[in-house]
């Protein structure tokens, strides 16, 4: 966790940028160095939210909890994302300014692929039988990985919960499939006009703010539904574990805080 951290600028260009942009020399140097001063700032300012929430989840493992409890945390986490979404508006505005059409092309190509492999991830071709079994299995992973192996009745409870989650599939991909299509007319529109830097920022702001908040009320309704959901079935989960996992959980959460409180100190 500690190298990947301090690893993520050249990480993240390595993993996403490049595949999707294909970036020139110039271009990656001053991603590279925007992306520096991001992960700075985030190590100052975001880093210490992170471990009082693992601190704040370690002292809520033991005992049983109640979606209030968990839906609390996890809207200090979501809060923290508009802060972070605002330190990308001006590297991501710089690098726009720079596109090429051959470049635009070039995400426009990497989207599609993007959009083919969520479907193929998430089973939405398939029979909904194979898309609850994707859901579960990725229900079973998360939760192993904090509690340990999962109970016969735990992993028969993991599939009730995600056929009750209210997941819409084909509704969740249009919605990824609309944040696509708005990125490149963005993005178009910021090399075909030319604008202002200034005026470019808004453009970029608007778009990374309706990728964080749709503006559908009906889907923003759906995704307030879907959290709330999200509360009652871990809060379910956590309440049927046994005491071994719940200590198992609190050893996880502290090994994480740990490592963060390294990175608050570690710079390289």
């Amino acid at each position: 966790m500690v190298s990947g951290y301090n690893n993520a600028p050249n990480l993240l260009m390595f993993l996403w940028i490049n595949p999707h942009v294909d970036l020139n020399a110039a271009q990656e140097k001053q991603t590279l160095a925007d992306l520096q001063s991001v992960l700075d700032w985030h190590r100052q300012t975001q880093l210490p939210l992170y471990a009082d929430w693992l601190k704040a989840m370690q002292k809520l493992a033991p005992e049983d909890i109640t979606p209030e409890q968990v839906c609390s945390l996890a809207q200090s986490i979501t809060d923290s994302l508009d802060p972070l979404i605002e330190q990308f508006e001006e590297p991501l505005t710089r690098l726009s300014l720079t596109l090429t059409n051959a470049q635009l092309q070039t995400l426009k190509k990497k989207y599609q692929e993007d959009l083919k492999d969520y479907r193929k991830e998430w089973k939405l071709d398939a029979s909904a039988e194979a898309q609850l079994d994707a859901q579960t299995d990725k229900g079973l992973a998360n939760a192993e990985r904090f509690y340990g192996r999962m109970s016969p009745p735990q992993k028969k409870l993991l599939r009730q919960l995600a056929q009750n989650s209210g997941y819409e599939a084909e509704r969740t991909y249009a919605e990824r499939e609309r944040q696509q299509r708005e990125s490149l007319a963005m993005h178009t529109r910021i090399v075909q006009s030319r604008p202002s830097a200034e005026e470019a920022r808004v453009w970029v702001r608007q778009w990374l703010q309706s990728s964080l908040h749709s503006a559908d009320p009906d889907y923003a309704a759906y995704l307030k539904k879907r959290k709330r959901s999200n509360c009652e079935a871990s809060a379910q989960l956590h309440n049927t574990t046994t005491p071994e996992q719940r200590a198992r959980a609190v050893k996880v959460l502290k090994g994480y805080e740990d490592d963060v409180r390294t990175l608050m100190r570690k710079k390289s």
